[in-house]
């Protein structure tokens, strides 16, 4: 009970810094540092496939395949965007299990320019993430985690430096067919403002996951519900915004709230062909990206991600590749091994 009155402090000692400001500092904490999490829709906190670095997805990840993991990613998001992802995880038994990671985060590089376009050189626009995660198991059934973490961003002469938390909980039965996972993300905000002014908080948000795997089929379906505490995503989007009625009894124009368009940009969904644990297929949709992101006359498969995960030998290879817009889709490249394994070999020989 002591640690989960610990995780009671820290949500709300994280929630009311983050209800400072607004929710717009270091936005790219929101972007997938998984390649499993990529293929799943861009989020989910319920389904395990056993790669450390889904523990920045949802913190309670964890079972004997964490201990001694490594995983290394790189994102090809948009243009000449760049996202590399390194983890590895531990156990101690004293502590539970533990992990960090380095996410580095690049933008390119741009030409530097006076008031009257003489090129002065060039710089580059970077931020970089660490963190480190805890989980425990509350029951055999039940673990819980904790993940501190720190963003430094530097932006031509400008630094910005924030620190953050994400709680998580995840539930799993003994068939190991079905899981639930809640998490918290992103309670914290800047520290540091490249400018010294207002100090926003990070995009924070609840997320609510559910998976199920079929004991005579070899599928496994998901469905994740997004930012639990605030319903109204669609306040962002210009077309939402400008769909209104017209009152009959005011004469008033106002937009409504109350719809199933709202409520859908709180969800991604996902399905899994895994017929063994050496390889999967995953194919998610993401209902706000497409929303959001699609043209009307040409949405082709924007919002739609799809993955692979192949294990030979002692190194797994993931594949994703995710549309955010018809003019190309990101690809995320990944390879995983277990050290522990490495060791049980060599003792062998």
């Amino acid at each position: 009970m002591k640690h989960l009155g610990l995780l009671s402090v820290l949500f709300f000692h994280f929630l009311i810094v983050s209800a400072q400001t607004s929710t717009t500092a270091y936005a790219f904490t929101r972007i997938p540092g998984s390649v499993i999490t990529s293929a799943l829709g861009g989020s989910q906190a319920s389904d395990f496939r056993g790669d450390i670095a889904q523990r920045m997805d949802n913190p309670a990840f964890s079972d004997s395949t964490v201990h001694q993991a490594v995983s290394l990613a790189y994102l090809n998001y948009l243009s000449s965007i760049g996202q590399a992802t390194l983890s590895y995880g531990h156990r101690l038994d004293s502590a539970g299990y533990i992990s960090g990671y380095l996410r580095y985060f690049d933008y390119g590089t741009f030409q530097e320019t006076d008031e009257f376009g003489n090129e002065l050189g060039q710089f580059k626009v970077v931020d970089y993430e660490v963190g480190a995660t805890c989980s425990r198991a509350l029951t055999s059934q039940i673990t819980y985690g904790v993940t501190l973490k720190q963003v430094f961003s530097n932006m031509y002469q400008y630094f910005g430096y924030g620190i953050a938390a994400d709680l998580g909980m995840h539930y799993r039965s003994n068939s190991g067919n079905f899981a639930a996972g809640a998490v918290v993300r992103n309670l914290g905000s800047e520290v540091v403002d490249y400018t010294n002014g207002q100090r926003d908080a990070f995009p924070w948000s609840v997320d609510l996951a559910l998976s199920k795997r079929f004991a005579q089929a070899p599928l496994m379906f998901g469905v994740q519900y997004n930012n639990l505490l605030r319903w109204d995503l669609a306040a962002v989007d210009q077309d939402a915004i400008n769909n209104t009625v017209v009152d009959e009894l005011t004469g008033e124009e106002e937009r409504r709230i109350l719809t199933l368009d709202n409520f859908a940009r709180h969800l991604n969904a996902s399905v899994s062909f895994i017929p063994s644990d050496r390889f999967n297929l995953m194919l998610a949709y993401n209902f706000k990206r497409r929303l959001e992101l699609s043209t009307a006359e040409r949405p082709a498969l924007v919002g739609f991600s799809f993955g692979a995960n192949v294990k030979l030998k002692r190194f797994g290879i993931q594949y994703a590749v995710t549309s955010y817009h018809l003019s190309g889709a990101s690809n995320h490249f990944g390879i995983t091994t277990n050290l522990n394994e490495w060791y049980a070999r060599r003792k062998m020989q």
